[in-house]
């Protein structure tokens, strides 16, 4: 068995690090498929990404160039990817699809921190098999949405096509919090130069370059690349674009007479930080396109990636007592690593069409970003009187909420995802 995996970003290591790792470890014979010409930012890949898989043997493979022709020359059987329906669509490789299928060459697509929850049921035609994380995000969340209106919800078929959801997909777990057991703390406090004796606040950077104006208007650098925002905006989505008015009228109303929110809440996180002796860590990315004022408030900005074995906001949240994130799926990754986190509300870069919103997003207690005992949501304003009020002792993840949380939302809390994955494409294999 040779299995070829869709290594064109940073984020897709951090997803498949150690689904690789552990492909190697059962002796199978494992391929990377690189990117050389990758220009989104942040996510170019480099030798030493992949030093940590000496065994497996690096090939180039151009974004969206035909992929039977890689395939076949290298002996690959089985290929796997995140969210890889989606990923063949944006390479526009889809319609090789019935190609590799004729040579025998299965495709396998892992869950990209919940992102399948929200991914087009048209994957069940294409994708051998679907990973999900949890049963919840597979029956409760994804299955339900509107676009399986075709699909019988007894029998799980696609009633034209008899094609069957429980024999396309299984439940995994999260391959890319299996990275968790390779974190030394001391190392990672020593990496960037953090103190050992000190609690740490970890605040997950706002990614201003999103479509919507709303986070420039009212917590961007300058009230000029705010304006340039809106008109892009009104460009792209009028329509969207005229329902956020009166939030961004009220935003740029209380930035005018209070200054920016954003300098505000992070002024109100460094003042928590100094009351409870703890270090502020801002961790960004080169895409997030941060304002340059974020510097002003701790020495420890991280907006670079240069680990992904483990990945570097993994490493991070393995050492904090508190995560501050925007809605961010860092939720995750600290409820995984039994860290409490403050989820502060703004408007997201899409709509409430997106099937998965409620669920996902509007914050209703017991759910993904509103979860007692682990999770804390909050708006702006809610987030400034919060942190002046508590003591970061009075942020803690409660045992009992938290496994109840990660058996809905992760599945498992074993870092065996990747053993459960090999275990579904060795079957597969077998079988024939």
């Amino acid at each position: 068995m040779t299995l070829a995996f869709l290594a064109s970003r940073k984020g897709y290591l951090k997803v498949m690090g150690s689904l690789i790792q552990a492909a190697l470890d059962r002796g199978h014979r494992v391929v990377l498929l690189r990117d050389p010409g990758q220009d989104k930012p942040g996510e170019a890949t480099t030798a030493s990404d992949f030093q940590w898989w000496p065994r497996a043997e690096l090939v180039d493979y151009p974004w969206g160039a035909p992929l039977l022709p890689v395939l076949e020359a290298h002996g690959i059987t089985d290929l796997v990817g995140p969210s890889l329906y989606l990923v063949l669509k944006g390479m526009k490789r889809l319609k090789e699809v019935p190609d590799l299928k004729r040579r025998g060459i299965r495709l396998y697509s892992v869950d990209y921190g919940f992102e399948t929850a929200t991914s087009d049921p048209e994957g069940y035609r294409v994708i051998d098999v679907t990973f999900y994380q949890s049963e919840f995000q597979r029956s409760d969340v994804h299955w339900r949405e509107p676009r399986f209106k075709e699909w019988d919800g007894d029998f799980r078929v696609l009633r034209r096509e008899k094609v069957n959801l429980k024999s396309h997909s299984e439940v995994s777990g999260s391959t890319m919090l299996d990275q968790r057991v390779l974190i030394d703390p001391a190392a990672v406090r020593s990496k960037h130069g953090l103190p050992g004796d000190r609690p740490v606040v970890l605040f997950m950077s706002l990614k201003m370059a999103v479509p919507e104006p709303w986070r420039a208007v009212v917590w961007g650098d300058s009230l000029r690349v705010a304006a340039r925002a809106v008109v892009a905006s009104v460009r792209k989505r009028p329509l969207a674009t005229l329902r956020l008015v009166p939030r961004m009228a009220g935003g740029l109303g209380d930035r005018l007479q209070n200054g920016n929110g954003y300098r505000r809440l992070l002024a109100s996180v460094q003042h928590f930080c100094d009351v409870n002796g703890a270090v502020l860590v801002i961790k960004s990315r080169e895409k997030n396109q941060d304002p340059p004022f974020l510097r002003d408030f701790t020495r420890y900005v991280i907006d670079k990636d240069d680990g992904v074995f483990p990945y570097d906001s993994l490493e991070l949240m393995a050492i904090s007592n508190l995560c501050i994130h925007f809605q961010s799926g860092a939720v995750l990754e600290a409820a995984f690593c039994g860290v409490p986190s403050l989820s502060i509300r703004v408007p997201l870069p899409f709509g409430r069409d997106n099937p998965a919103y409620k669920e996902l997003w509007d914050a209703e207690p017991h759910s993904f970003q509103n979860w007692d005992g682990v999770v804390w949501s909050t708006d702006p304003r809610g987030a400034v009187a919060l942190l002046a009020e508590r003591k970061l002792g009075d942020f803690a993840v409660q045992p009992g909420a938290r496994r109840d949380y990660v058996v809905r939302y992760v599945g498992f809390d074993d870092t065996r995802s990747s053993e459960r994955v090999l275990d579904v494409i060795g079957r597969a294999a077998r079988e024939g």
